[in-house]
């Protein structure tokens, strides 16, 4: 027996004053609302009502039990009404991750359009290179660029976000000749310390494929600390152009190998898979993917 239902058909037949009209308020066979009632009686091991061929009546207890059903149900009615307003309303906490420069250079700007736009929804940013697990941290939403496959998330794609090398003048000075890829193996790299210090970079031209070892003499967990580097004249990067593209417009890098693509690592907005995904994650979401695209603020 579901209780909240036997109640309302217990109230409606108290305030009918009949089975009969309590059914057609309802919309409900007759039968229906009277085995309703008499299974709530027989689990409260008490009569609630008077039966007879003129009308219902409500007993003793069933006065009683009348009173603290029209509460609870009204109480019960609140609480649903509520909770739908609050699924409807764009209100609550966003917690989003995401990396430093990302944040930096593209995200920040827009998330205070975002809850200008949105007042009732606050936006709390968790700033790191790492995986997140989004789940496990209570996260709500993370931009990551890698590819994924974890069935548990749901991924929508704001950029290719391909890869370019650069170095600065001073270090191309002193450093020699880059006309090819595998000119690296004899050149200084700073690179990701996630990766570790010996790695190897991918590149393609056409139907060409090259692979190259590289040994990276220095190390840092956060993209724009390697821009930084490479622009110091410390050596060759591989880093996505739109974080560079302020030094690379002063000259203060330059693109190298412009014939050879490194691969391209998309980047992503990815939140848990569920049922009911809320509202303000929704929304902000699809501002960011929008606006983004809509700017051309990453390439495409």
């Amino acid at each position: 027996m579901d209780q909240f239902v036997a109640m309302r058909a217990f109230v409606r037949v108290a305030q009918a004053k009949s089975f009969i009209e309590a059914a057609k308020l309802e919309g409900l066979a007759q039968g229906t609302i009277s085995k309703r009632v008499a299974a709530l009686e027989k689990h409260l091991g008490v009569q609630l009502l008077r039966r007879n061929q003129r009308e219902v009546s409500l007993t003793t207890l069933g006065e009683n039990y009348y009173e603290n059903c029209l509460r609870i149900l009204d109480d019960l009615n609140a609480a649903e009404t509520q909770i739908r307003t609050d699924a409807q309303t764009p209100a609550g906490l966003v917690r989003l991750s995401m990396s430093p420069v990302l944040s930096r250079l593209v995200i920040a700007p827009l998330i205070a359009e975002f809850v200008q736009e949105y007042p009732r929804i606050e936006v709390l940013s968790f700033l790191t290179e790492q995986h997140v697990d989004i789940v496990g941290e209570g996260v709500d939403l993370a931009i990551r660029a890698r590819h994924l496959d974890d069935s548990t998330l749901i991924a929508s794609r704001i950029s290719s976000n391909p890869l370019s090398l650069a170095a600065a003048p001073s270090y191309l000075e002193k450093a020699g000749k880059l006309d090819t890829p595998t000119d690296l193996s004899a050149h200084r790299c700073v690179a990701f310390s996630r990766m570790r210090s010996a790695q190897t970079w991918h590149f393609s031209k056409g139907e060409e494929v090259e692979e190259v070892t590289i040994t990276a003499s220095l190390l840092a967990d956060q993209g724009d600390t390697l821009v930084e580097y490479a622009a110091a004249g410390a050596g060759v990067v591989m880093m996505p152009e739109w974080i560079m593209s302020d030094h690379l417009k002063s000259g203060r890098l330059i693109k190298l190998l412009p014939d050879w693509s490194p691969p391209s690592i998309p980047l992503h907005i990815v939140y848990a898979a569920s049922t009911a995904v809320p509202l303000r994650i929704r929304l902000l979401t699809d501002f960011l993917r929008r606006t983004i695209r809509s700017r051309n603020l990453l390439p495409r």
